[in-house]
């Protein structure tokens, strides 16, 4: 026979039971963080000038070709026959517009990067 059981058979049915319960933090408690080594920053990484222009011309080639593909897309829907009218010459217009400045900002921003990292190659990590 089990204590509580024994307990309410000899009429102690109003017995305290110490339950502990976990300490709570105090408001003004400091944040906790990991300790080392989970909060270290990794090092640098090395690596050479040539291998970091290649993946960004393969990064920016991919996406111009996108650009080129999604506007063949668009133009096929707005025009899927060889007769035309004037609102799908215009429309074309449009898409053929949007698309390629889509490859103009492309290739700026290929160069833009193109260029950070020459003059990262020397040093330089600030224009003023």
């Amino acid at each position: 026979m089990s204590q509580i059981a024994g307990h309410k058979e000899a009429g102690c049915e109003d017995m305290k039971i110490d339950v502990k319960r976990p300490k709570l933090e105090r408001p003004d408690a400091e944040p906790m963080f990991l300790c080392p080594p989970f909060c270290q920053t990794p090092s640098p990484i090395t690596a050479s000038q040539n291998y970091i222009q290649n993946l960004i011309l393969e990064c920016w080639e991919a996406e111009v070709k996108a650009c080129e593909q999604a506007k063949k897309l668009q133009l096929l829907e707005v025009a899927p026959g060889p007769a035309i009218s004037i609102l799908q010459v215009s429309i074309q217009r449009l898409v053929i517009e949007h698309w390629d400045a889509e490859v103009k900002q492309c290739e700026e921003a290929k160069q833009a990067q193109l260029l950070e990292v020459l003059l990262a190659a020397h040093g330089i990590s600030k224009l003023m």
